[in-house]
Order: C-alpha cells, then structure tokens, then sequence
C-alpha cells in the first residue's frame, strides 16, 4: 500500500514494539499460541468468526489499546482503514481484535464484502468502550492542564500575621500569574497548619517553626523570612526610655507569653530569656497579639512581639528592640514526594518573592520602631 513502509507479513509497526509484553501474554497467533493460529477475521464475507471458548473473561486484562482498535475499525468500516489511521499493519490490528474477542468471549467484528461491521456484542462493547475512552482523554487533558499551570488548585493555610503582612501579596501575584488555578484559603496556627498539611487537607501551609531544627519527617520547610521579635512596653515603663533593652532586664518584669507547647512564639520567647539565665513570669497566658497590644497599653504587662503582628501604631504602647538577635523563621511547609504539583511550587516561588519584597518595607518600618 502507498506511504506504508513494506514488512514481512508477521511484522508490526513501532507503535504495536509498545505493546509488546501484552501481545506476548495474551497473543492467540503464532508460536504465542502451541495449538497454532485462530482462523483469519471472517473467514466468510458476510459470517463473523466464532473464537473458540476463553480463557478469560471480561474480568481478563482488557486494555485501552483494544478498545481504540475496535473504535477505529467501526469508524473506519474495514480493518485495512483501522490500520492505516492507527498507523499499524493490518495484521497487527487483527490481532488484538482476536485478542479481545478471546477475551470477551464474544464475536466481535465481521468481515463484509465492503470491508468489516461491528456484531450486536461488538456495538454493546463499543457503547461502553466510546464511555471509557472519552473518560481516559479528558483524565489526560485535566492533568496535562494541572501539571502545565493552565487548570487544578492549589490549598493554602496561612497565620493572621503573616495575612496581615505579605500572603494576601504572594496570592495575588500567583492569581495573575496563573489565572486558571483555584486557590483555596483558610486561616490556621502553626500546629493546625501542621496537621492540615499532613493529613492532606492543604498543600501549602504557611507557618514558623519555633524551635525546631527543621520540619518533621515527610514534610519540607521552604524558608520565607526571619521575623524579628521586639519588645511591648506600657509608655510609663522605665524600660522606654532605652533605644535598646537588654533580654536580661525582662528578669523579675512581668511577662505575657502564652503556651509554649500550642504556640512556637512563645516556645522562642521563653528560650531567649532562659538563655540569659532567668525564668519569666507568666501572668498572662495570652496567643493572641491583639489582645497583648491590650495588655500592655493597660500597663499590666510587657510584651516581646514578633515584627510582623505590629499591625498598627498605638500611642500607649512603645515598642523598643532587644539586644538580642531573636527571629522566629516563617517558612511554607510543603509534603515531600511526589504528591506535590507545579501549582504548590509556584506558590511557594509567588509568597517567597512578596516576602522579599515586604522585608524591604519592614527595614524602613524598623526605623520608624525604633524611634518610637
């Protein structure tokens, strides 16, 4: 036939080498098959071939390529046109529609004096072969889309200061990015965040790590930033009147530091002043910063606050920074292994740029703190 490369009649094409290992297993030709080959495709124009009993049924390992071939030959009308818009030999396409009738148990296909015709049995299949198959290309076209940015979701969990600070910024800049990925948001602390994340509830989890060397076993930190933590004073408080206060004065200073075992801030915070060899006095076991900055403007308490949770200015308050070097590391936390996709790396990529950026706005902020 022209345009087709000539081969010895047992001969497949590439696309048939693919398939080979199945062929081997199932083929009912050749040295594949002791008692020699089935009789040929419709021995008689007009009579569809009758397979001799099988030995597996439809629970048998029936692959997409079978169904392709039978879609083909009743679009086609002839195994010779089946053959050609599948790029095969003819006789590779007989052979897996002899394959699936053993398989089925059924005839499937018969020989015409025009060509070839589908069998009430071949039709039931196909009805159901036209499902499986449509089902199969539209499965390949969502995660074709997933994985080149152009559909899916990502699942995101962030903490309020950081929403109030740089996220909303890394999720617009993913939006506009990459309009056609869901994103779905929620609020969570760091220990939620965590569990979400591990049982698969989201993707991304934005989060500190406190005191941790690093994440727990199967899940990977992506660093954002290092938030400095500063220190919440009562206006009146001897302490305000320093640029800079040293962790060891807070020694004998009421301190509000919440749970340490809930809150990875706190667990920072009660380190630093064991580092400097006293034990704080916790008369207020508060997370919330909010009500902290409360706290101390009514001259309960003094506070240490991560930079970030300073949302606002308060005129009772004076924020003043340590002496010490103390950060707490807001990373996003991602699931190791394959299960990720390219829309949890590019969100990642998206809220560690808006966190770069923000630093920026935070050195110019440090300034303006530090004067207060």
């Amino acid at each position: 036939m022209a345009g087709r490369s000539s081969r010895p009649s047992g001969s497949v094409s590439r696309t048939v080498l693919r398939s080979a290992s199945v062929l081997h297993r199932t083929c009912a030709c050749g040295p594949c098959r002791p008692r020699g080959p089935p009789p040929a495709h419709g021995g008689h124009a007009g009579r569809a071939w009758t397979p001799p009993p099988p030995r597996n049924t439809l629970g048998g390992a029936m692959e997409l390529l079978h169904l392709r071939v039978l879609r083909e030959v009743a679009l086609r009308g002839s195994i010779s046109a089946a053959a050609d818009a599948l790029d095969y030999t003819q006789p590779a396409v007989s052979r897996q529609l002899a394959i699936l009738e053993r398989q089925t148990g059924q005839a499937l296909v018969e020989r015409t004096p025009r060509g070839a015709r589908l069998t009430s049995s071949g039709r039931a299949l196909l009805r159901h072969a036209e499902d499986i198959l449509a089902r199969v290309d539209a499965a390949k076209d969502e995660m074709e889309a997933i994985a080149t940015l152009r559909g899916g979701r990502v699942r995101v969990s962030a903490f309020p200061s950081t929403i109030g600070s740089f996220v909303p910024s890394g999720l617009r800049a993913f939006g506009d990015r990459h309009p056609d990925v869901q994103v779905d948001f929620r609020v969570a602390e760091a220990g939620p965040a965590l569990e979400l994340l591990q049982r698969g509830a989201v993707d991304v989890a934005v989060t500190s790590l406190g005191l941790a060397a690093g994440p727990p076993p199967g899940i990977r930190a992506h660093p954002l930033m290092n938030d400095p933590f500063l220190l919440a004073l009562p206006r009146d408080h001897p302490l305000a009147d320093l640029a800079e206060v040293p962790v060891a004065a807070l020694a004998g200073e009421q301190l509000i530091i919440g749970n340490p075992t809930t809150c990875p801030d706190c667990e920072v915070m009660l380190m630093a002043c064991q580092d400097h060899g006293f034990v704080p006095e916790r008369r207020y076991a508060v997370d919330d910063y909010g009500a902290v900055l409360g706290l101390v403007a009514a001259g309960l308490a003094a506070a240490m606050i991560p930079q970030l949770a300073l949302t606002g200015r308060r005129a009772d308050v004076v924020i003043r920074p340590l002496d010490a070097h103390l950060v707490r590391r807001i990373v996003a936390m991602t699931a190791e292994g394959p299960g990720g996709s390219a829309a949890d790396e590019a969100m990642v990529a998206a809220l560690a740029d808006a966190a770069a950026a923000y630093r920026v706005v935070d050195g110019r902020r440090d300034e303006v703190v530090a004067g207060a």
